[in-house]
């Protein structure tokens, strides 16, 4: 795949290329309501979500933005078990590990270039049942009982949720249903001894209210393993338990409460992530010493009430989530001593425990303006822990060091300690109206003022905390207009301003360079679009062309002094490209062919100097050397390692690969009277992409394919079926991330994609 023709194309006559190509749209399946559209001949289904643009239920051909929605039916052909598993299937998503605790979520390649800095915002705001959540380690939290994900592209936040510069994913999970009684159990078994088991249970109580309770339990063996550790060690395994119960109580039909309780468990052994120069070339095997783990807690209580007044809807979300999590991993992912002893991390904890609350009201009548108005309320508190070490010990401790430790219990080998603590506070109001001018022309404006602040208190190596404190303003909002050319055809043009909040280094108190707050990041975006459908309901093309202007981009911003970075803030950056989104039904509906495809280009477009770790490294060798400097950590050191910065203007943003794109076909196979096959093959592709803002070879990461397979049958009559899921059919080990560790050790190492998958499944309903 490295030699596709397409990679020496320019992006306009890629663009050419790909909208001349053959269709798809992931637009769900099972799961979400679904209006039965047919006509004589082929079809393809009309889905009606409850879209988080503006907090109505839409069919997706009628909303005049960027949005796709995973199925429950697609999750479960394509194995989509986290969110790592939508890369492919959303056109300009991308999901990364980083360090193996959080995911980087980024969408046109907007969203978060910030890993290992726990009080950092997500550029893609996360939904649960239209709840935000606050921090991308709860991306790790599997997947459950999910009716649909919808999936918003471009900055966001107007009328819903927490605004973003990237986009929003928003989980919704089944709800209870009243007056009937229904249960699933569903198990699979793999290879990698994957285990999974999911019951779920339906109980309608009286006429008017409903509970519905799931749980589910997942586990495999990991898929690499480390080589420095006697015996063998496990990476990259699973086991989670998920489990959440809901309660929908309807006493009229203009008034609904529904109350969701959901927790999360997870305890496996590290992340595989491979440094570049790895000895040991196989890509499954590790060269690492110590043991490491991950453990995270994970409570979410939410409640959605939703009121039906004469004029207007008025709902109301709050949700408290809890969460406790730890990890320890090997930091310098070598079996040898490397970097001055900074080995690995014994312990690194954080906490967060959060109130949000949402407050909306909606007009409910068609007519020449539609409106919805309200107000978004945060309150979070979190804190983090960090102790790492020189030497391999397992032993090493992790109770948290203070002023008041003496210094005969400081370990002598104790290379980093930190303690911090950030208090987050955010509210804003929001407005946005359409006004439908005629039966054809619609314009949309929106008003949202968002205001945070922060409280933090932080230090390293065991001294007395630095208090620190941040505040910022901002208004943002969105403009754009529609016109459906037929009822089955529209074009749409808007423009949407996202932010995301700055916030505090928490680690960065003793740094020469690096500032103790960052800036909030604005991203502004033009899109024009279209969304169509052909051939008698048989052919949907959606397709979309959008330029971003990003300013003052987070990023991990490295200080001459080391383990005193943080995050800063580069100027300018400008993104632009296109999506496509095709489906094409045949044979009335019993061939299905798909086609998604992303283009993206980018540069920094300012002249700003970075600080690159690794040049920097060199550059403080070299001053050792050569006498400028006597030693480590001396202040002709520090300027040595300061003076090597390097100029990114030019270079292409991070995260933002060329070209990807999703094929897939799905036949259904009727068995005479006996039942129906379904099987399902889709080729996934994303070209090569820089990792990092230097653009140098060590962030260069190339592109990849994977062959994904899925056969199900079920009988015409019965409470059954079977199917098989397959995934990497061809067993690569490609490149799905790189990760450079920014503070510390500065290895460079990548993350693999997951080996080939095979797993048998069953589920039966009662």
């Amino acid at each position: 795949m490295q030699n596709l023709p397409f990679k020496k194309l320019s992006l306009h006559t890629t663009l050419l290329s790909i909208i001349c190509a053959f269709p798809e749209a992931y637009a769900a399946e099972e799961g979400m309501d679904v209006v039965d559209r047919t006509t004589s001949g082929d079809y393809i289904e009309e889905v009606t979500v409850t879209v988080s643009v503006d907090q109505r239920e839409v069919n997706l051909q009628d909303v005049a933005a960027s949005i796709t929605a995973v199925g429950d039916e697609l999750m479960k052909q394509a194995n989509i078990t986290d969110a790592t598993g939508l890369n492919g299937y959303v056109p300009g998503l991308q999901v990364n590990k980083s360090g193996g605790a959080e995911r980087m979520v980024s969408i046109r390649g907007v969203g978060s270039q910030t890993p290992q800095n726990f009080y950092s915002q997500p550029g893609v705001s996360f939904h649960m049942d239209g709840a935000y959540i606050t921090n991308n380690i709860a991306l790790n939290m599997g997947f459950l009982d999910v009716e649909h994900i919808e999936v918003l592209r471009g900055p966001q936040g107007t009328a819903f949720g927490a605004a973003s510069t990237g986009g929003t994913l928003n989980v919704i999970s089944k709800k209870p249903k009243m007056g009937e009684f229904s249960a699933e159990v569903q198990a699979g078994l793999g290879n990698y001894n994957y285990r999974e088991g999911q019951v779920a249970v339906n109980l309608p109580v009286g006429e008017n209210f409903a509970i519905r309770g799931v749980i589910k339990d997942t586990s495999h063996d990991g898929y690499s393993e480390s080589n420095g550790i006697d015996g063998g060690y496990d990476l990259d395994d699973a086991d989670n338990q998920n489990a959440r119960i809901s309660a929908l109580w309807e006493p009229t039909d203009s008034l609904s409460v529904l109350v969701m309780g959901q927790r999360y468990k997870d305890h496996h052994n590290a992340a595989a992530l491979k440094a570049v120069d790895d000895p040991n070339r196989d890509e499954r095997v590790v060269s690492q010493d110590f043991p490491g783990k991950f453990d995270m807690d994970m409570d979410i209580a939410t409640a959605i009430i939703n009121w039906e007044l004469p004029f207007a809807t008025l709902k109301s979300t709050s949700s408290y989530q809890d969460m406790d999590h730890a990890q320890s991993f090997d930091t310098d992912r070598s079996t040898a001593q490397l970097f001055g002893g900074y080995d690995h991390v014994a312990v690194w904890a954080t906490t967060a425990e959060t109130y949000m609350q949402e407050l909306s009201l909606s007009s409910n009548t068609d007519g020449a303006f539609e409106w919805v108005v309200g107000a978004f309320y945060l309150e979070s508190e979190s804190g983090q822990y960090v102790n790492e070490y020189a030497g391999t010990d397992v032993s090493d401790p992790t109770p948290i060091l203070s002023p008041s430790t003496a210094a005969s219990d400081i370990p002598a080998n104790l290379s980093y300690s930190e303690r911090s603590t950030v208090d987050r506070t955010s509210w804003a109001t929001f407005a946005q109206g359409t006004f439908n001018l005629t039966d054809k022309l619609s314009l949309t404006a929106g008003l949202r003022y968002n205001d945070d602040s922060f409280d933090g208190l932080g230090s390293t190596y065991f001294a007395e905390p630095n208090p620190s404190s941040f505040g910022a303003e901002e208004v943002t909002g969105k403009i754009g207009i529609d016109y459906h050319l037929t009822e089955d055809n529209m074009i749409y043009a808007v423009a949407s301003r996202g932010y995301k909040t700055g916030g505090i280094n928490s680690g960065a108190v003793n740094a020469m360079v690096v500032s103790t707050t960052i800036e909030p990041e604005i991203v502004t975006t033009y899109e024009l679009g279209t969304k169509n459908i052909f051939l008698e309901n048989a052919l949907t093309v959606n397709a979309s062309v959008f330029y971003s202007d990003y300013q003052d981009m987070q990023y991990i911003q490295e200080d001459p002094i080391p383990y005193s970075g943080g995050l800063g803030n580069i100027p300018k950056a400008n993104i632009y490209g296109m999506e496509l989104e095709t489906k094409l039904a045949l044979m009335e509906g019993m061939l299905e062919l798909g086609f998604n495809a992303t283009v993206l280009e980018g540069e920094f477009s300012d002249e700003y100097y970075a600080l690159d770790r690794r040049v920097a490294d060199a550059a403080g060798a070299e001053a050792i050397a050569n006498g400028t400097a006597p030693y480590e950590w001396s202040y002709e050191w520090f300027l040595a390692r300061g003076s090597a910065t390097v100029n990114t203007e030019g270079n292409t943003p991070a995260n933002l690969p060329e070209f990807s794109s999703g094929l897939n076909a799905t036949l259904y196979t009727e068995l005479g009277d006996f039942g129906l096959i379904t099987s399902r093959v889709e080729y996934l592709y994303k070209s090569d992409y820089e990792s990092r803002i230097f653009n140098t070879d060590v962030g260069h990461v190339d592109g990849y394919d994977q062959f994904n397979l899925f056969v199900q049958y079920e009988p015409f009559e019965g409470n059954w079926r079977a199917w098989v899921t397959a995934t990497n059919l061809t067993d690569e080990a490609n490149i799905v991330g790189r990760f450079v560790d920014p503070y510390g050790s500065g290895v460079v190492s990548d993350e693999y994609i997951p080996p080939r998958q095979v797993v048998a499944n069953f589920s039966i309903d009662f």
